[in-house]
């Protein structure tokens, strides 16, 4: 799942980070406020969970431009809170991505230096501490959503050994626990639990995503899981063969599922004494997502190479797979199987996978808003409906950056970058696109609760795809963009 993460954080690294620190003296960094402690009977407005599509992961990587856009923190922003009352787990620049660029580093996020995709530097692993800027923050964050999180991690992970990750089949523990969660073996060593937490919650340093939430006590939590119980398998082109061992199965999701969110409500009703309002969503389905090109869009565009199908009913094409330049096929040549998605896969992941985790969703979020013995407020947003009225009339917001950049040679990178609501891993929003997230909650509080919060126009904002890099042109030089091994291998395992 995370071939540097699972080297990154080693434990003498993360006991120089909490000797050392890292300024929060600066005030043009978001961090130079922290939140103190909070009395146990206080609740605090709201707190997001979930994974890397609430943690604001973008561009195959966690860092400061994506962070400050994430959908928690335009929806906290509308609401009226401020840094102080809506906090997050800051990473500064180049931030911490997924290519693998070598034992001892740590790779940013991606940028497009205007032919290719390419990390945005690389961080020594002995210095990434210094990249954790909220790390000295006595309490929990606000925004838990931490990159990599199954929905079994939701009540049980706290730390990389006891992610879901760490285990077979994948192997690979999840680091961002580490400096999200705060815990495993730096328990005790970040200060005090401000925080005192009342039962079932332990003192939130050994807290899971559920126990630090309930310890925060807050009044609204947005909840959006679900995705990396199927992104891993359905990226490898192969979801029905060996792959499908990385696929969560829906049963078990629907019990990791309801048996949080029904806890989530029980616990902060009896954290706070009051119901608690809790806003889920549905997760996107194959069709939606611009890391799988439809058959159709990829004649049309690579139509010239005369390629043909090893699955000859492909649906799909994995594009970052196919931009890759150790692509082994040659114009006229086969396109393997690995890198489509057949009849049979797409309608597998669309209807018993992806279909039945959100018919869970809805089913539990109706459960729990109906359910007489814990009270609660909970509605559901379906994304998928929401796509659904938007792709008509804007379909290029949900096509990859890369395919755009050819299909409109006579646009600049700028004008190409703001038709899109992707970042650069073809999975993750771009800034845009979390304003489009952060409405479809926004629209949905309001609707739940009777408020009038303000959505944010996808105008207002941008996505600079080459984060300020020089680039000698900004015209399309023409042909086909290819990316390294390594960065198609990053954009196949960045779902966090």
């Amino acid at each position: 799942m995370k071939r540097i993460f699972s080297i990154m954080v080693i434990l003498p690294v993360l006991l120089a980070m909490l000797l050392t620190g890292c300024s929060l003296d600066d005030v043009a960094d978001p961090t130079g406020q922290v939140n103190g402690p909070v009395p146990a009977d206080a609740s605090t407005p709201y707190v997001a969970i979930g994974n890397s599509l609430t943690a604001g992961f973008m561009d195959s990587g966690l860092m400061q431009a994506g962070q400050a856009n994430s959908y928690p923190m335009i929806v906290a922003t509308q609401m009226g809170l401020d840094m102080d009352t809506f906090t997050q787990p800051w990473i500064a620049s180049p931030g911490i991505g997924t290519t693998n660029v070598g034992a001892g580093n740590v790779s940013g996020v991606l940028y497009y230096n205007g032919s290719t995709v390419l990390p945005l530097a690389v961080t020594p692993e002995a210095d990434v501490a210094g990249l954790l800027l909220a790390v000295a923050q006595p309490t929990q964050y606000h925004n838990l959503g931490v990159p990599g999180a199954f929905s079994v991690d939701l009540m049980n992970a706290y730390s990389a050994g006891s992610s879901y990750a760490a285990g077979p089949p994948f192997s690979r523990p999840n680091s961002f626990f580490e400096f999200i969660n705060r815990a495993g073996p730096l328990v005790g060593l970040y200060g005090s639990a401000a925080v005192p937490a009342a039962p079932p919650a332990p003192g939130y340093q050994t807290g899971s995503q559920f126990y630090q939430t309930i310890a925060k006590g807050p009044a609204m939590v947005t909840a959006w899981v679900g995705g990396n119980d199927f992104l891993f398998g359905a990226t490898s082109g192969d979801p029905l063969g060996p792959a499908n061992a990385l696929i969560t199965p829906a049963a078990t999701f629907a019990q990791n599922y309801g048996g949080f969110l029904n806890s989530l409500a029980g616990g902060l009703l009896q954290r706070n004494g009051f119901p608690p309002t809790i806003i889920t969503a549905t997760l996107p389905l194959v069709e939606n997502i611009p890391f799988f090109l439809d058959r159709a869009t990829f004649q049309a565009v690579f139509g010239g190479l005369s390629l043909t199908y090893a699955e000859t009913d492909a649906e799909y094409i994995l594009l970052p797979n196919f931009l890759g330049s150790d692509l082994p096929v040659t114009p006229g040549g086969e396109l393997p199987a690995n890198m489509t998605l057949s009849a049979a896969e797409r309608a597998y992941l669309d209807d018993e996978v992806i279909g039945a985790y959100n018919t869970a969703i809805a089913a539990v979020t109706a459960q729990v808003n109906g359910n007489p013995q814990i009270p609660a407020t909970a509605a559901m947003v379906d994304f998928n409906a929401w796509i659904a009225a938007e792709k008509p009339t804007n379909p290029d917001a949900f096509r990859h950056f890369l395919l755009l950049r050819i299909t409109n040679p006579g646009d600049t990178i700028a004008e190409v970058a703001a038709k899109t609501y992707f970042s650069l891993d073809g999975v993750h929003p771009n800034n845009k696109g979390y304003v489009f997230v952060a409405n479809g909650f926004i629209e949905k509080i309001n609707e739940t609760l009777g408020t009038s919060y303000a959505t944010v126009p996808t105008a207002a904002v941008t996505w600079d795809p080459t984060y300020g890099a020089p680039i000698p042109t900004k015209a399309y030089t023409g042909g086909i963009p290819r990316i390294s091994p390594e960065v198609a291998e990053a954009m196949r395992r960045s779902f966090r």
